[in-house]
Formats: structure tokens, C-alpha cells, sequence
């Protein structure tokens, strides 16, 4: 009779357990965790926050500051702010996002900056690598068959501000198929002149530098270049 009793009680109390622990998990889950918003990809400098930037988390309470943005709708058409990058995975925090910009464009230039369109099939660059806010390096080569070819570095830490596809819509970096056919760089206004010159009488190269993420940068040209010889 024991036997029988036991055999019908212990499946019965491990049932009562379970059905305890797993209520307790729960309330401790919905009161401990809260839903959250991170980075779904790399977002630069004034980016507009769209639904496509934002990926969904749950995450314990304790583990989140009063700086950060929980609400969704509170994320969404805000720009990031100047010299900011979020990466993927990143919190929205306050004091990195800001509100509706009325000229976006000029936003992105430093004081005796203006933006330099250069059309990828004018210049030798892998346009698919590069992003907004990143930092690249301007070559030019020159010579011929008949000279002497030289190369050098003409100006350096040209701010990308733009990638835009062949009906001038700017690329997102959510939009990997989008192939970028102009790309706006940043360049101090007295250096355009330069580059006019380097466009006409040799070929430009686009290359990515080691500093490529840094900040509070701006386009420098190097006037002891061995090929500013060819722009005076």
C-alpha cells in the first residue's frame, strides 16, 4: 500500500515542482527583463535612425543605464550626432543621437570644408568597401610611355560624406547591393583646385588609410609630394 502510495506521490510532487520553479522563472523574467533596442549594423555620423537600424534585445534591467533609449519611437528619425559612430549591436544612447537636422548636407562639413564629388568611374577605387565617415588617402600617377611614371600621395584624410548610387540616392549601410557610383568627399575649399588639376593630368586613387575611423579630421594636401610638381 506504501509502495503504491509513493509510486503515485512522487510523480506527483515532482510535478508541483516543476510547475514552481517554472512560474518563479517567469515572474522573475518579466519583471527583471525589459526589451531593448541596439544597432542592427554600423550606423556613421547623421545617419537617420530608420526601422531598419533597429534590432530587438531582451536583457536584464540591472544591466542597463538611465542614458540609454528604451522606447522604440523615441529611437526612430533622430540623426546621429557629428564625430559619432554606433556600432552594431550598440546601445542608443542619448547623448550620441539628436533631433530633425534642417540642412543635413552642410552638417557634415567643418568650417573651410565643401563637399567634392568623384565619380568612381573616373578614379581607380574599391567603392563596395567604403562607408560614410570613413577617412581615405587621394594617390595621383602620372607619366607615360615615353616618361618617367611617378606616384605619390597628393592629399590625405579626405572625409567620405556620401555614397550615392546612379540616380543620386544615398546609399544606406543596410543596402549592400546598391553600387555606389559617386562618392562625396570632404576637402578644404583651396585644395579643390588640386584635385581639378590631378583629375585632368593623371589617375586618382582612392585608398583606405590606417586612421580610417578617426575623428575631428580634415583633408590635408601634401605640397612636398612628389607629384605636386605636376599641379603648379
Amino acid at each position: 500500500m506504501v509502495k503504491k502510495i509513493l509510486m503515485v506521490a512522487f510523480p506527483l510532487i515532482m510535478i508541483g515542482f516543476c510547475l514552481y520553479f517554472s512560474l518563479s522563472a517567469y515572474l522573475t523574467y518579466r519583471e527583471d527583463y525589459v526589451e531593448v533596442y541596439v544597432a542592427s549594423h554600423n550606423l556613421s555620423q547623421r545617419n537617420r535612425i530608420s526601422d531598419q537600424d533597429l534590432e530587438k534585445r531582451k536583457l536584464p534591467k540591472q544591466y542597463l543605464s538611465k542614458d540609454i533609449f528604451l522606447d522604440k519611437e523615441e529611437i526612430l528619425g533622430k540623426y546621429v550626432k557629428l564625430s559619432c559612430l554606433i556600432p552594431k549591436g550598440a546601445f542608443f544612447y542619448k547623448g550620441f543621437l539628436q533631433e530633425d537636422i534642417k540642412d543635413l548636407a552642410h552638417t557634415l562639413l567643418r568650417q573651410g570644408e565643401v563637399n567634392y564629388d568623384i565619380y568612381v568611374s573616373e578614379v581607380k577605387v574599391n567603392a563596395g568597401s567604403l562607408d560614410v565617415g570613413m577617412y581615405v588617402d587621394l594617390y595621383l600617377s602620372v607619366g607615360s610611355s615615353h616618361e618617367k611614371p611617378e606616384s605619390d600621395l597628393l592629399i590625405e584624410n579626405c572625409r567620405i560624406t556620401g555614397l550615392f548610387d546612379g540616380q543620386g540616392k544615398m546609399i544606406q549601410s543596410y543596402d549592400p547591393d546598391s553600387k555606389a557610383v559617386i562618392i562625396s568627399l570632404a576637402l578644404m575649399k583651396e585644395d579643390v583646385s588640386y584635385l581639378n588639376k590631378a583629375l585632368m593630368v593623371g589617375n586618382i586613387s582612392v585608398i583606405v588609410n590606417s586612421t580610417t575611423y578617426a575623428v575631428n579630421s580634415s583633408s590635408h594636401l601634401i605640397t612636398d609630394s612628389e607629384v605636386f610638381k605636376y599641379l603648379q
